[in-house]
């Protein structure tokens, strides 16, 4: 028995809130997936500010999951801790490890969420900040680990407990496709940070890659299938009213381009 399944997913909206009008009236149900690929706050590594509002948007419309972009993540647990307590979805980040503790429940590695009787397994990405060794790491006291050291383990891994495998990845357009290229077993990378405006699922091997540009210009719609396989029935860039015009001169295809 085949499921039809619906993904909309945004990244790297930057505090730009164009989206919600349209998520609020999006017709979900249980079939329906609302992912976003990280930096969604106007915070960062080292800036913070005490409440971030987009969250409370996010909470509104009910996102399901939630990478750990450049700016949701903090260097201090305190403010990790603040932005925990404000979401009512899950962050997910399979490659940045507390070596000092006080973190544990914040974020998770991976996620599997359960539709339309099938089952989505979900691992999220982050940018590495400093490499292991690092005399940052002996200061912030985090271990941020390269994609390509541990994905193909935990991709088999998630194989064997799900029917389709999605990274949740604000690795960056380049990075993403050096994964599909060599991690063998993922599905589909939903992918953000480099801001990459990709008006057509992108096929490397045997994964498909979305992004959907930056500040909050489209949703990515996707109708897809699991039926023993993972098969995209129609995609869509979905424009949104009063949104920032893409810089003169910068179409999608030429925005894909300087990011490869």
């Amino acid at each position: 028995m085949s499921s039809d399944l619906t993904l909309l997913h945004t990244n790297d909206m930057h505090d730009r809130r164009t989206v919600f009008p349209y998520l609020e009236s999006y017709p979900r149900d249980g079939s329906t997936l609302l992912l976003d690929a990280g930096d969604a706050i106007r915070g960062s590594n080292t800036v913070f500010h005490l409440h971030e509002p987009i969250l409370d948007l996010m909470n509104t419309v009910g996102y399901d999951a939630q990478a750990f972009g450049n700016r949701e993540f903090n260097y201090l647990r305190s403010v990790l801790g603040r932005r925990f307590r404000q979401v009512k979805h899950p962050f997910v980040c399979a490659n940045v490890v507390d070596l000092r503790r006080g973190t544990e429940g914040m974020w998770r590695p991976t996620l599997v969420r359960s539709m339309g009787g099938r089952r989505i397994g979900i691992i999220g990405l982050t940018p590495v900040q400093y490499l292991d060794g690092s005399p940052w790491q002996w200061l912030f006291g985090f271990r941020f680990s390269r994609p390509f050291d541990f994905l193909p383990d935990l991709v088999r891994q998630m194989r064997a407990e799900s029917d389709m495998v999605l990274l949740l990845s604000h690795s960056g357009y380049k990075t993403d496709c050096k994964i599909a290229e060599q991690v063998e077993g993922i599905d589909l990378i939903v992918g953000g940070h480099s801001h990459t405006l990709l008006e057509t699922p992108l096929k490397v091997r045997d994964t498909f890659i979305v992004q959907t540009g930056c500040y909050g210009r489209f949703v990515g719609k996707m109708h897809f299938t699991l039926d023993g396989g993972f098969t995209i029935k129609d995609y869509a860039l979905v424009p949104m009213p009063n949104a920032e015009p893409m810089p003169a001169g910068l179409d999608p295809q030429s925005a894909a381009a300087l990011a490869s």
